[in-house]
């Protein structure tokens, strides 16, 4: 299997366009934003990103300079994501939806791609991921107010995502492996977790019945993905509800029937992409099976998910 490593660095390139280099690298990988170097004799700096599964994390290393994402910029990205920055070495201070966040060593904030958002680093170290909203069950209207947020000085769980992925960077042998899209579908459920544990104050207990009602929804509609015929009326008739009634456990959820399972279909496409057993299948037969008949359709969607392309994501 290709490796899913990218590694980039500045060294090599004339000092004068260094900066401007690496404005170039950091706005393909993270969306469009400015980059604001403190001087231009030089901008020594360099990414390592590996593609984790669902998520893509990287190790950036890089001197002091600040960034910012401006609503035009935000609004010229299709990308929907949340993106978290683990300090290992300087700070940072981030500043979105009012919250100025300053980032210390250990530290690990939370903040939204899809906001603008302004960051003055000193010289640095940090890991990052970059997590598709979708991906996480939580509302991103609710989830969005968030960002600027430290999650490692509230939350154990924010500690825990912290630790996996301060090990990641120390081990990118693991990183590399066969086991890589596990290791990022273990980091969307623990900063699931720590968002869950920080929001928890806020979110009334579950409702034994509905929490019952939503596995018994959400497992049933996972068998039956590949058929064309998994529409709202299908899947509330299997589960003796209404369609409206059916539409308030996932209204519950912050979501919407068919958005729901158009994330899973998309999610399993992306599974079977990176699966070497399916290597001689085509593109549009993976995403006929899971329910895309139309490869253009299916393209557009995955790019919005995921951020690449399907041929690209294959490829990587």
């Amino acid at each position: 299997m290709p490796s899913r490593t990218t590694r980039i660095s500045t060294a090599g390139r004339p000092p004068a366009e260094q900066a401007e280099y690496w404005r170039h690298v950091v706005s393909s990988a993270f969306g469009p934003l400015h980059v604001r170097p403190p001087h231009r004799d030089g901008f020594a700096a360099g990414l390592v990103g590996r593609a984790l599964g669902p998520v893509q994390a990287a190790e950036v290393r890089a001197p002091a300079h600040a960034v910012t994402r401006s609503a035009r910029q935000v609004d010229r990205d299709t990308r929907e994501c949340y993106k978290l920055g683990l300090v290992l070495r300087g700070t940072c201070l981030l500043r979105q939806n009012g919250h100025d966040a300053l980032v210390r060593p250990g530290h690990l904030v939370l903040y939204d791609l899809t906001r603008p958002v302004e960051i003055a680093f000193t010289a640095h170290r940090i890991v990052t991921v970059l997590i598709p909203h979708q991906a996480i069950a939580v509302p991103p209207a609710r989830l969005g107010r968030l960002g600027g947020t430290v999650l490692t000085e509230r939350t154990r769980s924010g500690r825990l995502v912290a630790s996996l992925m301060a090990a990641l960077a120390e081990d990118g042998d693991t990183a590399d492996g066969p086991h890589a899209p596990h290791l990022g579908e273990a980091l969307v459920e623990l900063v699931t977790g720590a968002i869950s544990e920080h929001l928890g104050e806020q979110t009334p207990p579950p409702d034994p019945d509905a929490e019952a009602l939503w596995h018994a929804v959400r497992d049933w509609i996972e068998k039956h993905l590949p058929d064309p015929a998994l529409t709202p009326a299908t899947i509330a008739e299997a589960h003796h509800l209404s369609v409206r009634q059916l539409y308030r456990v996932f209204q519950a959820r912050g979501t919407t029937v068919a958005g729901y399972v158009r994330t899973r279909r998309l999610e399993r496409c992306r599974r079977d992409l990176r699966d070497p057993r399916l290597a001689d299948r085509t593109i549009g037969a993976i995403a006929a099976h899971w329910g895309f008949p139309d490869a253009a359709t299916f393209s557009r969607a995955f790019r919005t998910a995921y951020g690449v392309t399907p041929t690209t994501y294959r490829s990587g």
